[in-house]
C-alpha cells in the first residue's frame, strides 16, 4: 500500500472551520492604542521641550557665574550673586520679592533653604559686602559663597 495513493478518510465530514483570520488588518481597538501611544509621546516631548525652556534661565546664570568667578574682585563677585540671584527671581516672575532690600531678601531666602546650604553663614561680607569700599575674602569665603550661589540657583523653588 503506497501512503500517496488514496486520501485517509476522516470521521466527522460535517464539521467545517473558519478560514484564517489574516493578520492585516488589525482589530479597531489596535488604532485606539497605537494613537494613545502617539500622542503620550507627542506630550511628554512637549512637556520636556516646555520645561527646558521656562529652566533656560538657570542654565545661563550658572554659565555666567562660572565663567567670570575667576576674573572677578571680592565685591565684583559679591554684587554678581546678588544680580544674579535678583535675576532669578525676575525671570520666575517673583518682582516684588527680588525688589526686597538684600537684609530681607538673604533671609526670605534662607528661610526656604536647608540648614547646611544658608547664606548667612557666609555672614554679613555677602549681605552688606557690595555697599561696603573695600571688601576682602578668604578663598574658602569665595568658593563656598560660589557653591551656595549655584545651588540655590540650581534648586531654588519660589
Amino acid at each position: 500500500m503506497t501512503p500517496t495513493s488514496t486520501p485517509l478518510e476522516l470521521p466527522h465530514k460535517g464539521y467545517l472551520l473558519p478560514e484564517a483570520i489574516p493578520m492585516w488588518p488589525p482589530a479597531w481597538w489596535t488604532w485606539l492604542v497605537v494613537a494613545f501611544v502617539v500622542i503620550a509621546l507627542f506630550s511628554l516631548i512637549l512637556l520636556l521641550y516646555k520645561r527646558r525652556n521656562k529652566r533656560k534661565y538657570r542654565r545661563e546664570a550658572l554659565v555666567a557665574l562660572k565663567n567670570n568667578r575667576d576674573n572677578l574682585s571680592d565685591k565684583e563677585l559679591i554684587i554678581t550673586c546678588h544680580e544674579l540671584i535678583r535675576r532669578c527671581l525676575i525671570s520666575e516672575n517673583k518682582i516684588s520679592q527680588a525688589a526686597l532690600p538684600s537684609h530681607a531678601l538673604i533671609a526670605q531666602l534662607d528661610s526656604a533653604l536647608p540648614k547646611k546650604r544658608r547664606f548667612d553663614q557666609l555672614g554679613d561680607d555677602f549681605i552688606n559686602g557690595q555697599y561696603r569700599a573695600d571688601v576682602s575674602l578668604a578663598a574658602e569665603q569665595k568658593t563656598t559663597m560660589i557653591r551656595l550661589t549655584c545651588y540655590w540657583i540650581r534648586k531654588h523653588r519660589v
